[in-house]
This record gives C-alpha cells, sequence and structure tokens, in this order.
C-alpha cells in the first residue's frame, strides 16, 4: 500500500480498525500532490470533545481507585490517537519531503498505532472501553499552522512528544505506588518509544535548519502560534535523557528555565 493511500484510509476511517490499520508492506512510489486534511473522521463515540474544568485528568492521590488509573490511560491513548492522525496528515501535507523523513514518520506512525493497541487493552482490562469518556481534539488543531516538515518535526516530535519524556516515567511511578504493574509497564514502554520519537524529530531539525541558527533557535520560531516551548516539559523535568538524546545543553537549560 502507498503512504499515501494508507494515510487517507487513517484519516477517513470511521472505525477504530481504520484508525489502527498497519499494512506489512508499505511503498511512496506515488506520495502526489500536497493534501490538507481539515479534520478527521472518527467512529461515533470518539469525536472530538472540548474538555468542561471538572473534567480534569484524576489527580495523583486518586490513583488508588482503579476507575481513575483507567480515565488517566484513557486520556492518553486519546493522545495516541491524536498521534496517529497527525502523522497520517503530515504524509499528505508534505509529499516532497526526503523519502527517510517520510518513512521514519510511517514508522512512528506504526509504533503509535501500537501504543493505541496497548492502551485499550489494558483499559479492557480494567473494565472500559476506548470511546466510554470522552475524547479531546485540541492537538489537531495544530495542524493548520504546520507549513513544513521542519514545523512538523518541531510541533509534533519535540513539543508534544517531548512531553511525554517527563509525563510518562512520573505517570509510571504513580500507578506502581499503588502495585498497579501492567499500567506501569504499559508507560515504560509508552517512555521508551517516546525517546527514539524525539530523537528521530531533533536529527531532522538538525537536517532541516539553516546552519547558521541554533537548535533551540529554529525549535522555538518554528513552533505554532498556539503552542508554548512550556508545553514540551512535564512536572518533573528528566534532564538525563534529554542529555542522552543529544540536545545541547544551551536547549536544556533554556526548556528548564522558560517563562511565558
Amino acid at each position: 500500500m502507498e503512504l499515501r493511500e494508507w494515510a487517507i484510509v487513517i484519516l477517513g476511517g470511521t472505525s477504530l480498525e481504520e484508525k489502527l490499520y498497519s499494512p506489512p508492506t508499505l511503498t511512496d512510489e506515488h506520495p502526489g500532490s500536497p493534501l490538507y486534511w481539515k479534520i478527521p473522521s472518527r467512529p461515533p463515540n470518539m469525536g472530538f470533545h472540548k474538555y468542561s474544568r471538572k473534567e480534569k485528568l484524576p489527580p495523583f492521590h486518586e490513583h488508588h481507585d482503579p476507575y481513575k488509573r483507567a480515565l488517566c490511560l484513557h486520556r492518553f491513548a486519546g493522545h495516541e490517537l491524536l498521534a496517529i492522525e497527525i502523522m497520517a496528515y503530515a504524509l499528505l501535507a508534505f509529499p516532497e519531503a526526503p523519502k527517510y523523513f517520510r518513512k521514519g514518520v510511517a514508522s512512528t506512525l506504526k509504533e503509535e498505532q501500537y501504543h493505541v493497541q496497548l492502551y485499550k487493552t489494558r483499559l479492557e482490562e480494567l473494565g472500559m472501553q476506548l470511546g466510554d469518556d470522552p475524547l479531546n481534539g485540541r492537538f489537531w488543531s495544530l495542524t493548520p499552522h504546520l507549513h513544513s516538515p521542519l514545523e512538523y518535526v518541531s510541533v509534533m516530535h519535540l513539543t508534544l512528544e517531548m512531553a511525554n519524556l517527563d509525563f510518562a516515567p512520573h505517570y509510571g511511578a504513580s500507578f506502581a505506588r499503588y502495585d498497579d504493574k501492567p499500567s506501569a509497564k504499559l508507560m515504560e514502554k509508552i517512555f521508551e518509544d517516546e525517546v527514539s520519537h524525539v530523537s528521530f524529530g531533533y536529527e531532522w531539525l538538525k537536517k532541516l535548519k539553516s546552519p547558521h541558527v541554533s537548535a533551540w533557535d529554529t525549535w522555538h520560531k518554528t513552533l505554532s502560534p498556539i503552542t508554548s516551548p512550556k508545553r514540551a516539559r512535564g512536572f518533573i523535568f528528566q534532564e538525563k535523557i534529554r542529555k542522552e538524546i543529544g540536545l545541547s545543553q544551551e536547549w536544556i537549560e533554556c526548556l528548564k528555565s522558560y517563562r511565558p
């Protein structure tokens, strides 16, 4: 199957099976012309919902309740589903991007599909189906601001996914604290894959940026008007893993100290 055809199946699909369809063989011989998808189709129970103040994530002190842990996992599964759709959007919007870039996006998309499968399985073990709780579409609102592969990696991999370098281990530790080993192990897997995704984004940012502009300045300037650098970090800043990925000390210090 061609990458373009696959992306259209994902964005036009009205079932979770279509969203998670992962063909064994993908080609990129006919990427076509740029196609900017306005809004992805969704199963009836997975449409975009704007959360109210009362619909915040359950606080950490409530994670002793299996239902509250399930609500957290459900929210995270929604983020992964959005990531699948945004990556499919990138395949359609940037057909002239380097072949290796498009291949890398396809690879990360497949991993996001696997993440949704993992979340779906764990939710069912906790007595919840994906779609039982409302799903938010806020991240999709970033797609009209993605005008180039550089902007895509800045927003997707180096902001939304980079934040998971902090959030995933934090939530995993909380789930482990209440002896929920399966959920904690799931968050470990998410963290491991996010490390590779952030690394992918950083390598391509360095390839695509001007040699006269630092990586931090390039990233900061290419973020969308509705995205703040603050979105790229969580409650507990994981500095060591960012160093291991190869982020410069300038980047790390700027992100740590950033104030809107």
